[in-house]
């Protein structure tokens, strides 16, 4: 697999966890501010949480790149 696009793989799940996260945080603002919306707050919470286990994941991803690169460069060395 190729580095960069492991790690370029990593940082797009980041950029999508963070709208998803923005996204479910404008709709709890709304919900709060009791304005009517066809989103409830309860799938805004679950994408909330979901946009988190996401943005973990990806950050696994984006480790695991730089450290195979890291051992490679180690073995080049």
């Amino acid at each position: 697999m190729d580095l960069n696009s492991a790690f370029n793989a990593g940082l797009r799940g980041l950029q999508s966890a963070q709208h998803s996260a923005t996204r479910s945080a404008e709709v709890i603002a709304r919900q709060s501010g009791n304005l009517a919306e066809s989103e409830t707050m309860e799938t805004a919470l679950v994408e909330t949480a979901t946009a988190e286990t996401q943005a973990a994941a990806a950050t696994h991803v984006v480790r695991a790149a730089d450290e195979t690169l890291g051992s490679l460069i180690d073995t080049r060395a």
